[in-house]
C-alpha cells in the first residue's frame, strides 16, 4: 500500500512540476510577445484619440514651454503641443508600416507561391528581372514615386512597400521550391497543383513570412523616419516622428526633450518589432 501511495504522490509531483514549467514558459512567451508590441499598437491605433491639443496649432507666445497641465511634455519652437505631435506622429509612421506590411504579406505570399509552384520549373527571365529589381534600394523607389505623385502618405506607403514586396516574393518562391521536394508534397502529388500550394505548402510558410515581416517592419520604421528627416517625407501638413526630429534637432543642447521624445518612440517601436520577430523565430525553431 505505502509503495503505491508514494508512487502516486511522486507521479503527481512530476506532473505538477511539468505543468508549472509549461505555464512559466507560456507566460514568458506571452510577455515577450505582448508588452512592447501592444504598446506599439496602442500608440498607432488609439494614441491620437488621447491627444490633449491640436498637433498643428501654432502659438508663438507659448513656444518652448516647460511641461504643465495643458502641455504635458511642453511645447516646441512654434508653440505646438509636443505630446499631441508624438501621438499623431505614431499614427502616421506606424500606420504606414502596418498597412504596408499587411499588403506586402498577402501579395508577396500569393505571387511567391505561384512563381515557386510553376509547372515548368523556374522561369529564368522572370527570376532574373526579380533579382535585378530587388537590388534597387528603397530610396530610389521613393524618389521615383515622389517625382510622379509628389509628397504624400500614399507615396510613402507605395515606396516602402515596393522593395519589401519583392523580397517577400523571393523568400516565398525559394521556400516553396524547397518544400516541393519534401515527402509530404510527393505523397499529395495526385491532388490539384493549387490545392498542394495553398493547403499543404502554405501553412508551412506562414511563420517564416511573419518572421521576415516583423523584422522588416523595424527597417520600414527606420526608413520612413530617415526619409522624412532628410525632407523626402509626406508633405508639410503631415505629422510624423522623422519631421519632428528634423524640425527640432537644432535645439538639442538647449531643449533636448524636443528631439529625444520622438527618438525614444522610434527606439521603442523598433524594439517591439524585433521582439515579435524573436518570438516567432523561437516558435519556428520549436516546431522545426
Amino acid at each position: 500500500l505505502f509503495p503505491r501511495l508514494f508512487q502516486r504522490r511522486r507521479h503527481a509531483h512530476i506532473i505538477h512540476r511539468v505543468h508549472d514549467e509549461q505555464l512559466n514558459a507560456l507566460i514568458e512567451h506571452i510577455l515577450d510577445l505582448l508588452i512592447l508590441p501592444l504598446l506599439v499598437l496602442c500608440v498607432c491605433a488609439f494614441g491620437f484619440l488621447l491627444a490633449p491639443n491640436d498637433p498643428d496649432l501654432v502659438d508663438l507666445t507659448k513656444k518652448f514651454l516647460s511641461p504643465c497641465s495643458e502641455f504635458p511634455l511642453g511645447t516646441d519652437n512654434l508653440g505646438r503641443c509636443v505630446l499631441s505631435r508624438l501621438l499623431y506622429g505614431g499614427r502616421t509612421t506606424l500606420g504606414i508600416v502596418l498597412v504596408g506590411s499587411v499588403t506586402v504579406s498577402v501579395l508577396g505570399t500569393l505571387v511567391g507561391l505561384l512563381m515557386g509552384g510553376g509547372k515548368n520549373g523556374k522561369n529564368l527571365i522572370l527570376e532574373g528581372v526579380l533579382n535585378a529589381v530587388t537590388a534597387i534600394p528603397p530610396i530610389a523607389y521613393l524618389i521615383i514615386f515622389i517625382a510622379a505623385w509628389g509628397n504624400s502618405v500614399f507615396t510613402m506607403v507605395v515606396a516602402v512597400s515596393a522593395s519589401l514586396l519583392l523580397r517577400v516574393i523571393k523568400l516565398v518562391q525559394t521556400r516553396t521550391e524547397i518544400e516541393q521536394g519534401k515527402a509530404y508534397v510527393m505523397v499529395a502529388s495526385g491532388a490539384r497543383p493549387r490545392r498542394i500550394l495553398f493547403v499543404h505548402i502554405l501553412p508551412n510558410l506562414v511563420w517564416d513570412v511573419l518572421h521576415f515581416i516583423c523584422l522588416s517592419c523595424a527597417d520600414m520604421t527606420l526608413s520612413i523616419v530617415s526619409f522624412s528627416f532628410i525632407g523626402l517625407g509626406m508633405g508639410d501638413n503631415v505629422v510624423d516622428w522623422g519631421s519632428m526630429v528634423s524640425e527640432t534637432h537644432h535645439y538639442l543642447l538647449s531643449y533636448p526633450g524636443l528631439t529625444l521624445y520622438p527618438v525614444l518612440m522610434i527606439v521603442v517601436c523598433t524594439m517591439a518589432f524585433h521582439t515579435l520577430g524573436r518570438w516567432i523565430e523561437r516558435r519556428v525553431s520549436a516546431h522545426a
